[in-house]
């Protein structure tokens, strides 16, 4: 498959062909290694909301505890 960089405004973007189900609106982090773009999603951060954890110490078992702390 095949694309090219295209003059958008003051900018430069890249169409993404329709095959492969890119998200608009979708947001994501841009690097350049070498000669090659590369797109990451980015993901929201998983302790943002501290209400959505409130009480999760309490919930953890001995048993899970016990699991942390095998070794490999």
């Amino acid at each position: 498959m095949e694309t090219r960089i295209c003059k958008i405004g003051d900018s430069v973007g890249v169409i993404f062909p329709r095959a492969l189900q890119a998200e608009v609106g979708k947001k994501y982090k841009i690097s350049k290694v070498k000669d090659t773009f590369v797109l990451t999603p980015l993901r929201s951060d998983l302790f943002a909301a501290a209400a959505d954890w409130q009480g999760f110490r309490d919930a953890v078992t001995d048993e899970d505890r016990a699991w942390d702390e095998i070794e490999e």
